[in-house]
């Protein structure tokens, strides 16, 4: 290779190395340089003959300053905590002799226990795992094990040793009854994969090996590629924390039934702090959203959504509770950051199956979209049934295990909650002022950055938010301060009976089909029963 070759590929690897350092800078706070980096650094300085002396200087003062910053990064927040770091462990003075006591909090070890065992709390509190142990055993939290090994006599007379197993206890059930589970939640969420399945069953209350799921998942379904070992490419996203950032966004793919979901999820650990599929696309809905996630998880700093009027409401809260000038709101198109990812799951979770059913009706049975009496009633009927569907799915989510970088794999539960432990609260004050750190470029915040690349993902935004198509026409405009806002309008229709004719359709429906049923054959019936009984009020045939 020639001198002239070898220069370019060096520009090359130095114009990369500054698009990275400048994507960790700005999403987050840089990581430390890695071998690679001075591994190449190292390469630059032994053909520093082949550069042109000034630009071998620049070089070599632009790599020193990525190291610097880069060092820097790794100490700094964007988004400091806004209150105490949480402490759940605590020394007690009992006035015996001896080092005091440790008090774990009871409350926080239920829930930590629920996700983790003693190994893996003990170093995220700063305490051993059997201190864990016993603290579990005093808040009467977990039974006392037998003797590590245990001596029987085997068929023969001999004498054994035996190991009693450490795991954690799984649930007493049986092949029959886990076949029976797995087929209920196959019916209602079909595409579920096997993380999925586990994180259904454990939100139910059930800890089943693995083995034992893939095994039932044959014998009730059979073994589609689907559910095998899958790789998942995760490109890399970093916030300082757990209700650092939230992203916020509507999804669209049945609009045409005049039905929204909206959902909110912390941007730290994929946490779904709240899901919910509403009648209409107004702001008062969204921030009603996150007024209930705020009473159960509190206000994150900032927040990302889009260019969408039903955001509005949203953004004047957060600046007026978290301050103006800091980004508090942050607008800007989500297609590029982690609530499309969320999206496609929650697509191919139950989405789909409501939209074929829909489209189903609409072609076999009589549905007509553009009538405002079907939509009422297709809202009367399913609408509530959609809510459970969408809150059950969002409790499997977070209970499912996600491959993280690095560390062993983790729910989105456990990596909110120790999460806050870790990288300290944020939200959970009473809005208290803390000094933060200015961020450079606010638009960048938390972005995922590679999402782009990947064709499947905006496919999938572009079916689903057709909207998204349509690009600002100022090229120059800022994210920050939209000069346009999209509105894709939704509004439910009403009531088409009066509250006597409301009430003797419920009761000929109640008396006529299942309408507790969560197989899409019954409430296909549930349909073609309920249209009939509304034509035949509306016709005077039914008092």
């Amino acid at each position: 290779m020639d001198a002239e070759q070898r220069l370019r590929n060096l520009r090359d690897t130095y114009h990369t190395f500054h698009d990275e350092v400048l994507s960790a800078l700005r999403t987050m706070v840089g990581d430390p340089p890695t071998p690679p980096f001075y591994s190449n650094v190292k390469i630059m300085s032994e053909h520093q003959a082949i550069f042109p002396p000034d630009e071998y200087a620049t070089l070599q003062t632009s790599l020193t300053d990525m190291v610097t910053a880069l060092d820097l990064a790794c100490h700094d927040s964007m988004d400091p905590p806004d209150s105490a770091p949480l402490t759940v462990a605590h020394r007690v003075h009992t006035g015996r002799r001896g080092r005091p006591r440790i008090e774990i909090d009871p409350q926080f070890l239920r829930a930590a226990l629920d996700l983790r065992g003693p190994t893996g709390i003990a170093p995220e509190i700063g305490v051993s795992a059997r201190t864990v142990r016993r603290a579990a055993l005093r808040a009467g939290l977990v039974q006392p094990g037998a003797p590590v090994f245990q001596s029987r006599m085997n068929a023969t007379g001999e004498v054994e040793v035996v190991h009693t197993s450490t795991a954690p206890p799984v649930s007493a059930i049986s092949d029959a009854e886990l076949d029976q589970l797995l087929a209920s939640t196959l019916e209602v969420f079909p595409q579920f994969g096997r993380r999925m399945i586990r994180g259904h069953l454990k939100s139910q209350g059930y800890h089943v090996p693995r083995d034992r799921i893939t095994a039932s998942y044959v014998r009730v379904h059979g073994a589609p590629a689907i559910f095998g070992d899958r790789q998942i490419s995760r490109k890399k996203y970093r916030v300082p924390g757990p209700m650092s950032l939230a992203h916020l966004d509507g999804q669209h793919g049945l609009i045409r039934y005049k039905i929204v979901i909206h959902c909110i999820i912390d941007g730290y650990s994929r946490f779904v702090l709240g899901i919910r599929v509403h009648n209409n696309n107004r702001g008062a809905s969204v921030l009603r959203l996150l007024l209930d996630v705020i009473a159960l998880h509190g206000c994150p700093s900032r927040m990302r959504g889009d260019h969408g009027v039903e955001n509005i409401e949203v953004a004047v809260y957060m600046e007026e509770v978290r301050g103006s000038g800091r980004g508090s709101f942050i607008w800007g198109s989500v297609h590029n950051t982690r609530i499309e990812r969320l999206w496609y799951d929650v697509t191919h979770g139950f989405g789909k199956k409501w939209k074929v059913f829909f489209l189903d009706l609409e072609t076999n049975h009589g549905l007509n979209p553009t009538r405002p009496g079907h939509i009422w009633l297709l809202h009367h009927l399913f609408l509530a049934s959609i809510n459970r569907d969408a809150e059950e799915w969002a409790e499997a989510w977070n209970s499912h295990q996600l491959t993280v970088r690095r560390q062993r794999e983790r729910s989105p539960r456990d990596l909110f909650t120790f999460g806050m432990l870790r990288e300290g609260p944020r939200g959970i004050s009473s809005f208290l002022a803390a000094e933060e750190e200015e961020i450079e470029d606010i638009n960048e915040y938390g972005i995922d950055w590679e999402v782009n690349t990947e064709p499947e993902l905006i496919a999938h935004l572009l079916e689903n938010n057709p909207h998204e198509r349509v690009n600002n026409t100022d090229p120059f405009a800022s994210a920050s301060t939209p000069a346009n806002l999209s509105e894709v309008l939704c509004e439910p229709p009403g009531c088409p009976f009066t509250p006597i004719q409301l009430q003797l359709l419920d009761e000929h429906l109640n008396s006529s089909v299942d309408l507790f049923s969560r197989n899409m054959n019954v409430r296909r019936l549930v349909w073609i029963e309920a249209l009939q009984i509304a034509q035949d009020i509306q016709a005077g045939n039914l008092r």
